[in-house]
C-alpha cells in the first residue's frame, strides 16, 4: 500500500518468485560442447544486488545470478523422476533349461570391385593446352 500512495499505481508483483522453485541459470562461461544451463532451485533475493539467489544442485554452491528461467509450474515436491520404485517379488527366478540351438552359416559375399570410367583431364583454369 506505501507504493501505491507514493507512485499513484499499484505495485508490480511480476518478479517476486515462488521459493524453492527450480530454474535453469544460464552459465557465464564453459567450454563449446559443454550445456549452456544448469538446473537450480530458487532460494531468496540479494540485499546488495539485484538477482536471485540460486542453489546448484549438482555443484552445492549458492551463487547469485540475474538471467534464468524460471519453472514455477514444476515443484520439487510433485517431481517424479527421481523417485525410483522397486518391485519386489517372492518368487523364484525360473531359468529355462530346454534351448535349442540351431547354428546359423554365414555366408559373406565379397563385392566385385569395378574400375572407375570416369575420364581425367586437365584443369581449364591453369591455361595448359591440351
Amino acid at each position: 500500500m506505501p507504493y501505491e500512495i507514493w507512485h499513484g499505481k499499484p505495485a508490480s508483483y511480476k518478479y517476486l518468485r515462488v521459493w524453492g522453485s527450480p530454474a535453469y541459470v544460464k552459465r557465464l562461461v564453459g567450454d563449446k560442447l559443454d550445456s549452456r544451463s544448469s538446473l537450480c532451485r530458487f532460494i531468496g533475493y540479494p540485499k546488495e544486488t539485484a538477482g536471485y539467489y540460486f542453489y546448484d544442485l549438482a555443484e552445492q554452491k549458492i551463487f547469485i545470478s540475474r538471467n534464468a528461467v524460471f519453472l514455477e509450474k514444476s515443484f520439487p515436491s510433485d517431481s517424479r523422476h527421481d523417485e525410483v520404485l522397486i518391485e519386489e517379488s517372492n518368487e523364484e527366478p525360473h531359468h529355462d533349461t530346454t534351448t535349442s540351438f540351431e547354428p546359423t552359416v554365414h555366408t559373406d559375399s565379397v563385392p566385385v570391385l569395378r574400375r572407375s570410367i570416369r575420364e581425367s583431364r586437365v584443369p581449364d583454369r591453369y591455361g595448359f593446352v591440351g
